[in-house]
């Protein structure tokens, strides 16, 4: 499905369209989602966004509002899809259910997580940013956005612990708005230290037919499947823990 993360089964980055379906393997109801990140505006990134207000307001009942944590322009973006995806229906919770927090750094609400909100290269169109995660044991998660290579990635991947990367491109097409997987081996080779987590994957890794298959990726470097989980412990170590 598409790409997401979810953080302590509360805090999201990015609602695709698969957003429900995502939620409901892993036994998450919408209700419990706290906190929403986005890494910039484009559909596979924010699609899902309509369904999830619409469930907490109506389905699962959510007690609590939703902070939204988004960059200038997010909420007129965000709300305008909402009228086009259920015309009137959002309207109240729009305003009612939802904290819009437009800071660029802080904490997150009600979590053992800070956030630092960094530029990355993009479609210029969508706003495109990356996002250095950090929890209270020290353990760092530099979340790329879905970029191709830059310099603000680049200075933080050498504090990163781990290293999640949108490789949306093989080798041959030349596309300066994602990664590829000779640039994401020599990300590895340039930062060792770190765990790198490949998602937003052009390859299936079940090499099924008529898709790309796996590229090479040097070790250390893992393609994530969907409901694989990062376990982190008190003094920042983690683990992997495949679906």
């Amino acid at each position: 499905m598409h790409a997401l993360i979810l953080i302590d089964g509360h805090t999201l980055v990015d609602t695709p369209p698969t957003l429900l379906p995502q939620l409901r393997r892993v036994g998450v109801s919408t209700k419990q989602i706290e906190n929403l990140l986005f890494t910039h505006w484009h559909a596979d990134h924010m699609f899902g966004f309509p369904f999830l207000i619409l469930e907490r307001r109506y389905i699962a009942n959510a007690e609590k509002p939703l902070n939204v944590y988004l960059r200038p322009r997010g909420r007129e973006i965000l709300s305008n899809l909402c009228h086009v995806g259920f015309p009137r229906s959002l309207d109240e919770a729009l305003s009612d259910d939802i904290n819009w927090i437009e800071s660029e750094s802080g904490d997150i609400e009600n979590s053992d997580w800070t956030f630092e909100r960094f530029q990355v290269v993009h479609t210029p169109e969508t706003d495109p940013h990356g996002y250095m995660l950090s929890h209270k044991s020290g353990f760092k998660l530099l979340h790329c956005g879905d970029s191709g290579t830059c310099q603000e990635i680049e200075e933080r991947a050498a504090y990163a612990d781990v290293i999640l990367i949108e490789m949306g491109v093989p080798d041959f097409v030349e596309s300066p708005n994602h990664h590829n997987p000779s640039q994401v081996n020599s990300l590895s080779q340039r930062h060792p230290h770190a765990t790198i987590l490949v998602t937003h994957n052009y390859a299936d890794a079940n090499d099924q037919e008529g898709g790309f298959s796996m590229p090479t990726l040097n070790e250390g470097i893992v393609q994530l499947e969907d409901g694989d989980e990062l376990q982190i412990d008190e003094n920042g170590g983690h683990i992997l823990v495949r679906k």
